[in-house]
């Protein structure tokens, strides 16, 4: 998790304010702070360079926020890292199945070969 928010005070027009409060109450967002931040992530992401990292935002339930801030406090593994290290593990199971899937459909391929070629000695 990031650590303390600081306060940024900017100019908008009345109508800018009406936008801005238009999109309170949708996806999660309580509140004109949390509607800016989502648009300057958005900006940010759209205007990051290639070699920075890429921030994707994930929601998550309430139980699974608990047991982040468990996680945060007993083994000092912040959200990002958590979600970094499961995303790769996904990735890790997800291509030994796909390694397997591939082996076994090898394997398949072989003995139909090895088939065919017992069958032309046989007649």
């Amino acid at each position: 998790m990031s650590g303390p928010s600081q306060m940024v005070s900017l100019r908008l027009t009345e109508e800018e304010i009406l936008e801005l409060d238009r999109c309170i109450g949708f996806d999660g967002m309580r509140n004109r702070s949390d509607v800016l931040r989502r648009g300057l992530h958005k900006l940010l992401e759209e205007t990051a360079s290639p070699d920075a990292g890429r921030r994707i935002t994930i929601r998550v339930g309430t139980i699974v926020a608990q047991q982040l801030q468990v996680l945060e406090r007993m083994a000092e593994i912040d959200a990002s890292s958590a979600a970094g290290l499961g995303i790769a593990l996904l990735l890790e199971q997800k291509s030994a199945e796909m390694r397997a899937s591939l082996d076994a459909g090898i394997e398949l391929l072989e003995e139909v070969e090895q088939r065919g070629k017992h069958q032309d000695h046989i007649e």
